[in-house]
Order: structure tokens, then sequence, then C-alpha cells
């Protein structure tokens, strides 16, 4: 992650360093992209780079943190406005993101060369699926969605039951959104996908009582 001295720069010029990087690593492969040309993008000197990131891979880390906090505030606003519908706010996180990607086309380049390197792979969570760590740190991380996630009208009695739900509704966004940064033109598609997937998790497989099924509008 930064050093506190980047920390320290003006939003200005965090923002310039940002976009000069998101402009490289949308370019070429994570692999082949120069820090020489991050450097001329942004206008700063070899040391100075030095003095806020230690490697490539801390300046993406810090690319996709800034993304989270933007998402993450997104997600609190949802769930704000549905009174905490968890299924909801993954499928509006879905075109959010992906409205996101279509106006940032370097944003959205920069993601498909990511992936194809393991370490920001699994930083997105784009190489296996979501894998929940269950650490203490990741409840903490993002606590504040969970509490406002309204599972009254749910059987979910406690914090495992509830992680493997996160568990299982971020890993169908996390593979929508890969499908999507590959296939962008069959956003509908994918999208059709997704809502399946989640109202199988609202709602399971088995009929009603009486042997009525459940209406499956897509």
């Amino acid at each position: 992650m930064p050093t506190d001295r980047f920390n320290r720069l003006s939003d200005e010029k965090k923002k310039k360093i940002r976009e000069a990087a998101i402009k490289e690593f949308a370019r070429v492969p994570f692999e082949k992209a120069s820090i020489n040309q991050i450097i001329r993008n942004a206008d700063i000197s070899r040391g100075s780079f030095y003095t806020y990131f230690s490697d490539k891979q801390d300046v993406v880390s810090f690319i996709f943190e800034d993304s989270f906090a933007q998402m993450e505030e997104f997600c609190l606003k949802i769930l704000t406005i549905n009174g905490g519908d968890y299924f909801d706010m993954i499928r509006k996180l879905f075109k959010y993101l992906t409205d996101k990607g279509r106006e940032a086309k370097d944003m959205m380049k920069l993601v498909k060369n990511a992936w194809h390197y393991q370490d920001n792979a699994s930083l997105l969570g784009l190489d296996n699926g979501y894998e929940w760590s269950g650490r203490d740190e990741d409840d903490e991380q993002f606590a504040k969605v969970f509490n406002r996630i309204d599972l009254s009208q749910t059987w979910l009695k406690n914090k495992e039951d509830r992680n493997a739900l996160m568990m299982l509704g971020v890993s169908s966004l996390a593979l929508s959104l890969k499908q999507f940064y590959q296939y962008p033109d069959q956003i509908d598609v994918i999208r059709m996908q997704l809502d399946k997937k989640l109202y199988l998790l609202q709602y399971g497989i088995y009929k009603e009582p009486g042997g009525s099924e459940h209406n499956l509008q897509l």
C-alpha cells in the first residue's frame, strides 16, 4: 500500500499519479508495464515513486483499494435505500461496475490485464472464485456493509452462516464481472445469468408447499 508520504500528497497529485498508473497498466499486461512510463505519465521522479510505492504490485493494490472504497460507499447507499436487501445490492453493484467499466475504458482494460497476473487475480477475487478467509480482519473490513444487511427474514443465525452467504453472492458477482470484461458485448446474457444465480440463492430450488413453483422472471 502507499506510504504515509504519498498519503500526504494533495488530492490532485494523487489523482494524477493514479491516472498515470491506470493508463500504463491498461496499455500492456501487468508484467510488461513500465515504472518509467508511469513516472513520465505522472511527471514525477523515479526517486519520488519509490518513496510512494515499493513496486508495481503496490501501485495496483492502491488503485483497487481506492475502487473498493468507492464500492463500499455505493453499497452502503443502496442498502440504506432498499432497507438492507443484499441481493438487490449485488444486482445494482453489478450494474454500477459495468457502467463504470464502459465509461472508463482504461480501467476496464486494466482489470482485463490484471487478472492474468496471479497476485492481481487473487486481489480482485477473479482467480478461482471468491473465497472468504474467515479472518477477523476481513469481518472488520466489510463490517459497515454487513451491519446494513437485513437478515431478519432468513434462518441465518451466526457469523459462519452470514459469511457463507457473502461468499456465494460476491463469488457470483466476481465471476459475472470477469465474464463481462472478457465479453462486454454479452452483458445482457451475463446479467440474466447473475440474476438466476441470485434467485436460486435467495429462494432455493425446492418447490413451495403444495407443489407450486417459484415464479422466476428474468
